[in-house]
């Protein structure tokens, strides 16, 4: 009975962390822990990025795209609510996906530790 439990909590997590929209485009959602500084990086030329990790992870990822509705002070270590969708046809060196802040949930000021050099 247990093992069933956790299959059906497993399933609504499952249909809730990862939908469709009204055009058929995967939309998920995803906290990130966004790092308390912006990293040098080269996306289509010379440009700064967000640090990003998934909680309870050490390794900090470049995210080369703008987060939408995100309003980002330099010097805070935000704990965030994302969605992901997919864009149809996303322009030539551009992320495919959309990022959108749905909540920050919390916004800490810290400096962020294991930041890549």
């Amino acid at each position: 009975m247990k093992t069933i439990s956790n299959i059906l909590l497993f399933a609504f997590f499952l249909f809730f962390a990862s939908c469709k929209d009204s055009e058929g485009f995967l939309v998920q959602e995803t906290n990130y822990i966004v790092a308390s500084s912006k990293a040098d990086c080269q996306g289509i030329g010379p440009q700064k990025c967000y640090l990003i990790k998934e909680k309870n992870t050490q390794d900090w990822q470049y995210l080369y795209s703008t987060i939408i509705g995100f309003k980002y002070e330099e010097g805070f270590e935000y704990e965030v609510l994302i969605s992901e969708k997919e864009i149809e046809n996303p322009p030539q060196d551009s992320s495919s996906i959309a990022y959108t802040l749905l909540k920050v949930i919390s916004k800490i000021e810290k400096t962020s530790e294991n930041l890549p050099n």
